[in-house]
């Protein structure tokens, strides 16, 4: 601590003593907290958003959007405004975005202003990434050339607003099952677009309750009466001046949500819909005017749009947790309670709660862009080489649907954590963590139900467990199982020492020894069942899904361990190593520690071994503890996008919270219903 922090925290004991009233401790507190960053703060910023000139382009994005009283919310937060305000800032918020995409000439700063409005509000995020993402990506992956120069400047200038209507009201995860249909008419060369029954409505659609003109939309195509598969069609949905829905569309607004208010998810029907053929899409599967059927020879490929949706929940993850992170930790800092008036984060249960939360932001953002990176390295494979990214599809279908699942849930845990750590003050609007949580729901089921996504990752993992077993050998995320032999041979651990588990080679060969120890046990219980395919895998369900949350937390220490040891090598971040490294093994014991009945099911671990490990975690909490603040301050939020007094940079969090309720509509002042009910409690006596 510096002479200037001693004399100031003597002064407030001082103080303290001789008023009645408690000097607040908050910017002390934090300051001293920051003196023991072991690390340079600013090069963990560049390092956590991936370089030092999108980190510098993401501080400017920030002060654009408090500057612009087009971007920010009035008051500074969305949480007073009622539905058709929110909806209504919301598309102020993206119009003024789209004027800002013509006149800023820095391509990086632009792409910095997006992220940042994407963390500033989840509802702007959806709807640009509804529209930009995912109607984009679906021309670029399902499309012809023609159809993608046809549209694709529209779509990006919001000329042309889009939506994806895939899940329906009786049907989602189950594509087959989907009853929307598209039937050709061989005389008019056109598809006929229908909702045959109510659950063939399509609902939960992003943007298409009041906002979108077109949609993008997966139906059943019917020729001559026979279906042949689902398929992408291009169908218009609204006026593009009036806002008046097209003939044969009836569609609506899903009403109120507890999250995302923002974003007017809708319901779609069509009734007899007439589109012309060239609007399906047909990169792959095509329709020809005779109406010869020319199918897919990679039916999957369908599906491989939702492969980004499900990986931008890792991007998603690292705004939303380290957003209420950063508001936890600060508090828990500034909190004192007890009867020695301590820091709360000081208590172990409140630190062992939060700790292994912030290691996991760490690692989600390193592993972020590296999947990121591999996947947009996919997607050009589209446009130059089709076979090598069909090949490359299993793979990346299996890391995205276990990660998105895995990731989500998780980010559920960190969300109540969090919650819990702020006790009653989480419940306030005004300190953010509420409007996260319901923001967060929809991650879970959005994009793919977790319990569907999760078991494909675990089929993924049996298929090639399969292949290993015949002798094959297998690439990609499942390669560790080329070693599966001398895994069987290994019974029992060899941990003997706590520092061993501060070796992050270590730790991933004791979760790989894990999953693989599932795999080979659960591939041997399906294949002596005498029931079923169907019903065998059902009496499996809930250890198959633990065995795709295995095989995705090991993919995350695997790529991690990578990550870090590419950040070596380059010098602005080689003295980051050490914090890399621990935050890293508290993560990797994390993961051991919550896994520990599974390895005592299969007598990995003794009763000695167990206890190292649970001390090891809890060690290992306790020193990142004493780092938390400049661990979250490295993220870069500004308190004008935490939107949330008690996360304050400088600890003044009581005044702030306090003057955040005193400017709330309706604080003070005698309420409307008094004259109507309270004055009149006596009348009801007197009766």
């Amino acid at each position: 601590m510096s002479k200037k922090n001693i004399a100031l925290d003597r002064l407030l004991t001082i103080q303290n003593h001789i008023s009645n009233q408690p000097q607040q401790t908050g910017p002390i507190d934090l300051a001293r907290e920051r003196e023991n960053a072991s690390f340079n703060v600013k090069h963990m910023n560049w390092l956590f958003w991936g370089s030092k000139e999108f980190a510098e382009a993401l501080q400017d994005a920030f002060l654009i959007i408090q500057r612009d009283p087009e971007l920010h919310f009035s008051g500074g937060h969305p949480f007073d405004l009622t539905r058709p305000e929110e909806r209504e800032a919301t598309m102020k918020q993206i119009f003024r975005y789209i004027q800002l995409k013509k006149s800023l000439k820095d391509p990086l700063l632009f792409k910095a202003l997006g992220v940042a409005m994407g963390m500033y509000s989840e509802s702007f995020n959806m709807k640009v990434y509804v529209n930009d993402y995912l109607m984009a990506q679906s021309f670029k992956l399902f499309g012809t050339t023609e159809q993608y120069d046809a549209y694709i400047n529209d779509i990006v200038n919001w000329k042309i607003i889009g939506c994806f209507a895939m899940t329906e009201l009786g049907h989602s995860s189950f594509l087959r099952g989907l009853e929307t249909t598209a039937t050709y008419d061989r005389e008019t060369d056109e598809f006929i677009i229908h909702s045959p029954t109510l659950t063939a409505t399509k609902i939960w659609i992003g943007m298409a309750g009041q906002t979108a003109t077109h949609t993008i939309a997966i139906c059943q195509t019917i020729i001559d009466g026979k279906k042949c598969g689902t398929n992408w069609f291009i169908v218009q949905l609204r006026d593009q001046k009036t806002g008046k829905l097209m003939p044969g569309v009836t569609a609506g607004d899903v009403g109120a949500k507890y999250g995302r208010n923002g974003i007017d998810n809708g319901w779609i029907q069509f009734s007899h819909v007439r589109i012309p053929r060239t609007n399906m899409m047909m990169k792959w599967s095509k329709v020809d005017k005779g109406g010869e059927y020319i199918p897919s020879a990679f039916p999957a490929v369908s599906y491989s749009v939702l492969i980004g949706e499900r990986l931008s929940v890792l991007s998603g993850a690292i705004s939303t947790c380290g957003q209420v992170l950063t508001i936890a930790c600060r508090y828990g800092c500034v909190r004192r309670q007890g009867a020695n008036e301590e820091q709360i984060m000081d208590y172990q249960s409140h630190y062992v709660r939060l700790m292994p939360c912030v290691a996991s932001t760490y690692v989600i953002s390193v592993i972020t862009r590296m999947i990121i990176n591999k996947w947009e390295g996919i997607m050009k494979l589209a446009q130059t080489s089709q076979e090598e990214f069909i090949s490359y599809l299993p793979d990346i279908h299996a890391i995205s649907s276990g990660l998105k699942a895995a990731i989500s849930w998780w980010g559920c845990e960190v969300l109540e954590r969090v919650r819990r750590s702020m006790g009653g003050y989480a419940y306030s609007s005004y300190n953010g963590i509420g409007g996260a949580i319901g923001d967060w729901g929809v991650v879970t089921t959005g994009g793919g139900d977790n319990f569907v996504l999760i078991q494909q990752s675990a089929r993924y993992l049996l298929g090639s467990f399969k292949q290993v077993s015949h002798g094959k050998k297998v690439t990609g995320s499942v390669e560790f199982l080329n070693g599966i032999q001398q895994i069987r041979s290994s019974t029992k651990s060899i941990l003997s020492d706590e520092r061993q588990l501060l070796n992050l080679d270590f730790t991933l060969d004791m979760y790989t020894w894990l999953c693989c120890k599932k795999v080979d046990v659960l591939a041997a219980s399906l294949d002596s069942s005498t029931e079923g395919e169907e019903t065998t895998w059902n009496e499996n369900q809930v250890d198959l899904i633990k065995l795709g949350e295995l095989y995705s937390y090991r993919f995350t220490l695997s790529e991690y361990i990578k990550g870090i040891k590419e950040c070596s090598t380059n010098n602005e971040f080689k003295e980051l190593i050490p914090i890399l490294t621990k935050l890293g093994s508290l993560w990797a014991i994390h993961l051991i520690n919550d896994s520990l009945y599974l390895f005592l099911e299969e007598e990995y671990f003794s009763k000695e071994q167990v206890k190292m490990i649970k001390k090891c975690h809890l060690k290992l909490c306790k020193e990142i503890r004493k780092e938390c603040i400049p661990l979250v301050d490295s993220w870069g939020f500004s308190d004008f996008m935490l939107k949330a007094p008690l996360g304050k940079y400088d600890g003044d969090v009581y005044t702030a919270y306090l003057d955040t309720l005193k400017a709330a509509p309706n604080c003070m002042g005698i309420p409307d219903y008094w004259e109507k009910y309270v004055k009149n409690f006596k009348l009801i006596l007197n009766n």
